[in-house]
């Protein structure tokens, strides 16, 4: 079995689903959730919740620690030690380790945000075919599912500013990209895309609207309530190109946009203080800026 410990917020989640999965198909195991991050309070973290359940993908759920299943299958294997049977991965750097995903033992345990696509793209198009969404769909999403269906290059365009602003930590690790590089990115793709829609999605609508100015046609994506953040995932999905922030939650909307020759756009500058290498976060085929 493989068992990954889920955290943070949805993008995160994705890409910890991803791996997880991705091993588990190779080694023709079950995947398991352990999901005690969410039933603790962090002083330092921005208050998430678990939306893979949202999906229709396979998964199982701890009732109790990892290292409890792996002990209890000890037991029916007199002589046995925990050793061998189990292979505790942790993320040791930010890059991609090829370790990771080498065989599953009886009992892998991951710990860490692996994001990159390295570590599932052998599974990259089972995982994306079965992330497709499982919950209902209201009136403005289906209103603004209609206006990206309608239009002739519709364009995503992610504006994270939240806690990248306020809060203590995030602030300072991660930090606003900045305006010039919307600017850009939009004159860039209004250049390559003349009848492009651009569709802005942002926890700061009040800012997009002061600041981010185009003359191509452009709808601010409002959606609100308990779910809003799929509503945005999964209509950014189905844009035609993309202009990422320096999210994960940005990144799995370009990424599960299906569209072969897609264009996505993500920032040069990922981190704003850490020296984390980040040169296997975003697919080779997409632009840094």
């Amino acid at each position: 079995m493989v068992i990954t410990k889920i955290t943070s917020g949805l993008g995160n989640q994705l890409f910890q689903y991803a791996l997880g999965r991705h091993l588990a198909l190779q080694g023709k195991t079950s995947l398991w959730f352990d999901l005690r991050y969410f039933h603790q309070e962090y002083a330092t973290d921005t208050v998430r919740k678990f939306k893979l359940d949202r999906f229709t993908i396979p998964y199982n759920l701890l009732d109790s620690s990892p290292w409890l299943y792996a002990a209890k299958a000890t037991r029916l294997l007199p002589g046995r030690s925990l050793r061998p049977l189990i292979d505790t991965r942790s993320e040791a750097d930010f890059h991609f380790d090829p370790a990771v995903v080498r065989p599953a033992a009886p009992f892998t345990i991951l710990w860490g945000f692996w994001q990159s696509e390295k570590y599932f793209a052998d599974s990259a198009a089972q995982i994306r075919q079965e992330l497709t969404f499982n919950r209902p769909l209201g009136d403005t999403f289906l209103a603004y599912q209609q206006q990206i269906a309608q239009a002739e290059v519709p364009i995503s365009v992610h504006i994270r500013r939240g806690d990248y602003v306020t809060h203590p930590e995030f602030s300072q690790s991660f930090g606003f990209v900045g305006l010039d590089y919307y600017q850009k990115a939009l004159a860039r793709l209004t250049g390559q895309f003349p009848n492009a829609t651009f569709f802005l999605f942002s926890d700061d609508p009040n800012w997009v609207q002061a600041n981010i100015h185009t003359e191509q046609p452009h709808v601010l994506v409002t959606n609100t309530g308990p779910d809003a953040d799929l509503d945005d995932l999964q209509l950014m999905s189905l844009c035609r190109h993309h202009v990422i922030a320096n999210s994960s939650f940005s990144w799995w909307g370009a990424w599960l946009n299906p569209h072969p020759n897609k264009q996505v756009i993500a920032p040069q500058r990922w981190f704003a203080n850490k020296p984390w290498d980040t040169k296997d976060l975003v697919p080779a085929s997409w632009l840094r800026l």
